[in-house]
């Protein structure tokens, strides 16, 4: 008979067996929490809601929770509404042209897991956008960007599974295809009297071309400057609209060029000296970048879509034949040849004339061969005048403005007398003293056009016959 006892007795049997499993339940079968990557990191922060919606819109979501591993520098929402704000046509991320939401949102990105201990200061990161953001570790970590945006980072070190993560307080712009050079100048507040100069002189639509260009841009400062420079300018309308345009097609040249692309060399501009040859740009990089001799460069690399912009501080005249001798150390015994107070004839301002001269121009190691040449000569003092003044003369051609590509065999007069080119063997000039002199040419001194004349390096002094 089923009593009243056995049925306790059931009761507590099952209560025994219900506390059993429920002990073997959390001994046996743990709760396993998946790892975060960075998307599902970046769900999970309220105050990176409008970032995951930018993912989502460029398409991007997959990518970034892929193996990876990434860097990721994530804009807060204060960070995107800002963007938004700065363009009237941008209500929401919809607004932005796809292609360029996607462009923004991988200048963000890089690969590898960088944390922020990692980071050096100075240190070049290319994001996958193919631009780079530096760092700059004087005050925190900041990144500045190639479009000269100084953004701080105010979380780091966010880990995820698949990366690491970093919140910053700006959204990081790539310069875009859509500014030319001439609508980076107008967006640079520095650049505003440039902007004005192009104007004046009609050179917009040149330098809105397809290009690619290289410009040389003058801040306001240094355009200030040049008008300062003469009692007579008070504003650009008082430049001659001739030499404001020589002197701005001057700050061009052809081509690309990126700051490390630069070296010791001279440029042709898409200004024009004699017989419309390119006059040329000094650049120098060996201690220090210089640019026609004393120009030095404030910002480089501010790319465009038809080319790049350096800032630089200072305007460059175009040079003439002397300006070109004596802004390059190639030539300074040359230089002080000719400004050897002896002289009665004032070559500085036969020089400076207006030609046009074809000036071989002897370096500085030809000087020195002329020296050791005669044991009394130890400096270009030991040389009496008249003989200096003649072998200068027999450097000059006058009235001739010759590329070597022009070089004919035969006679040329200089004003010291006839050498003759030979181009039999390699260019070269014969002299009536029985020389052989070679003309310099593929070196970077050779064909070096001014605008009243040009240079060619030689590598002995020329001497004339009795």
């Amino acid at each position: 008979m089923y009593s009243y006892k056995n049925k306790s007795i059931l009761i507590l049997l099952l209560f025994s067996l219900l506390i059993t499993f429920s002990s073997c339940n959390d001994d046996d079968d743990p709760v396993i929490v998946q790892p975060m990557d960075i998307v599902d990191k970046a769900v999970a922060t309220t105050d990176l809601s409008i970032l995951v919606s930018a993912l989502q819109t460029a398409n991007l979501v997959d990518a970034l929770k892929g193996n990876g591993p990434f860097t990721v520098f994530a804009p807060t929402n204060a960070a995107f509404e800002a963007l938004l704000d700065s363009n009237d046509s941008w209500n929401s991320l919809t607004d932005i042209p796809s292609d360029l939401l996607n462009t923004v949102l991988l200048y963000h990105v890089a690969n590898g897991a960088v944390a922020s201990s990692d980071l050096s200061d100075n240190q070049t990161i290319t994001m996958l956008s193919e631009n780079d953001i530096v760092v700059d570790l004087s005050n925190g970590v900041e990144l500045l960007t190639i479009a000269e945006q100084m953004v701080s980072v105010t979380t780091a070190d966010v880990l995820a599974s698949n990366g690491v993560i970093h919140i910053i307080d700006e959204v990081m712009l790539p310069i875009l295809d859509e500014k030319d050079i001439v609508e980076t100048a107008i967006a640079t507040d520095n650049l505003s009297i440039l902007v004005s100069a192009l104007q004046t002189t009609d050179l917009v639509d040149a330098l809105k071309g397809d290009g690619p260009f290289t410009v040389f841009a003058p801040t306001n400062t240094a355009f200030q400057a040049l008008l300062d420079s003469n009692a007579s300018w008070n504003s650009l309308s008082d430049i001659p609209v001739e030499t404001l345009t020589s002197v701005l097609l001057f700050h061009v040249v052809s081509g690309k060029v990126m700051s490390t692309d630069l070296s010791d060399t001279y440029a042709k501009t898409l200004a024009t000296g004699p017989n419309d040859e390119n006059i040329s740009l000094q650049i120098e990089v060996d201690g220090g970048v210089e640019f026609n001799g004393d120009s030095k460069p404030v910002t480089v690399d501010v790319e465009a879509s038809n080319g790049v912009v350096h800032i630089i501080d200072k305007v460059m005249l175009p040079p003439n034949v002397v300006t070109l001798a004596l802004n390059n150390s190639g030539f300074t015994s040359l230089v002080a040849a000719l400004t050897d107070s002896r002289h009665t004839t004032d070559f500085v301002s036969v020089l400076t004339g207006d030609g046009p001269f074809t000036v071989f121009a002897p370096t500085n190691a030809a000087f020195q061969a002329l020296l050791d040449s005669n044991t009394s000569w130890n400096s270009l003092s030991d040389i009496s005048i008249e003989v200096l003044d003649a072998v200068l003369k027999y450097h000059v051609v006058n009235g001739a403005n010759v590329q070597a590509d022009q070089l004919v065999n035969g006679d040329v007069g200089t004003l010291g007398g006839n050498i003759t080119i030979d181009l039999s063997n390699g260019a070269q000039i014969k002299t009536t003293s029985d020389q052989t002199v070679n003309i310099l040419v593929g070196d970077a001194t050779n064909d070096v056009q001014g605008v009243n004349g040009v240079i060619h390096a030689i590598d002995a002094v020329l001497i004339p016959g009795n």
